[in-house]
């Protein structure tokens, strides 16, 4: 018997496969030792066995259930198992590329923690006048939406479309890959003193030029200032980097927009909640 048969240690040893998992698939009858001992109930098996675990360990391996292991090992058609076998190789792919979105996501999220970091880490001796700056605003690409918000004010951030704007790019498989971006398309202040204002909701995402919503934003000079801590505060920043603007000879040329840099969808500190304040601007005429 022992030049024909293998103990269940031996295949556990073999096979690398453990007792317990080996007297499982017993049990459902996934694989059952050739032989039995009526004495002791030890069990053993066959070479032709060995053979098929070190199949089911592949397969599993691959993801397959053990129903669907099952199946495979009853099935005689060839095709039908390579069949089955590319269509476990799109799912691998699909899980694969969902990995991928998930980890450039936590990449995004990690970068942008860091960022805030250093920006808070000197929180003391911070004043907003001390981040104006002039420069050109890198182009990104964005997926956005506008919409025309009645009687509004700029004092509370609109949760509401920012879950959109993010569920709707997740949606279309779109990979984000930086911050949501709000763009009052009105006079400068006007979206302060509750009046009917067209609001752009965007978030920066992967170059997809396919798809209609997604386009290109930046490519132009502005006045910046970073706001950090409550945003129902961000409109003396506001005040200040017009100041600014003025005593530096430049006009506002085009819609203000905010870029959430640290925000409640990020973290639920608001003291921590770090806002891009982003005015394109041009020399007075």
């Amino acid at each position: 018997m022992k030049d024909k048969y293998y103990s269940i240690g031996k295949v556990s040893e073999i096979c690398n496969i453990p007792i317990k998992t080996l007297r499982y698939y017993d049990k459902i009858n996934v694989m059952v030792p050739n032989l039995r001992q009526e004495n002791n109930n030890y069990r053993y098996y066959s070479h032709d066995q060995m053979v098929r675990l070190f199949i089911i360990k592949r397969l599993r391996y691959l993801g397959f259930s053990l129903e669907e292991v099952k199946n495979i090992l009853k099935e005689e058609e060839i095709k039908r198992i390579e069949t089955i076998v590319e269509k476990k190789q799109n799912s691998i792919k699909a899980e694969i590329e969902e990995l991928n979105k998930k980890y450039e996501e936590a990449a995004t999220l990690k970068n942008k923690i860091h960022t805030a970091y250093e920006i808070l880490e000197n929180s003391n001796s911070y004043s907003a006048e001390s981040s104006f700056k002039l420069e050109k605003q890198r182009e990104v690409y964005v997926f956005s939406k506008t919409t025309m918000m009645q009687s509004y004010k700029n004092e509370n951030v609109n949760l509401e479309k920012w879950i959109d704007i993010i569920e709707s790019a997740k949606e279309r498989n779109l990979n984000i890959q930086g911050d949501i971006l709000v763009s009052y398309h009105t006079e400068m202040f006007g979206q302060f003193i509750n009046r009917d204002c067209e609001v752009e909701f965007s978030i920066v995402v992967e170059n997809n030029i396919e798809d209609v919503e997604v386009k290109k934003f930046g490519n132009f000079f502005a006045a910046n200032a970073i706001h950090v801590g409550e945003y129902s505060d961000i409109i003396h920043t506001y005040i200040s980097l017009k100041r600014w603007i003025e005593e530096k000879g430049l006009v506002v040329n085009g819609p203000v927009t905010e870029r959430f840099m640290l925000s409640p969808v990020d973290i639920p500190n608001t003291k921590s909640h770090i806002v891009k304040i982003i005015i394109p601007v041009k020399p007075t005429i």
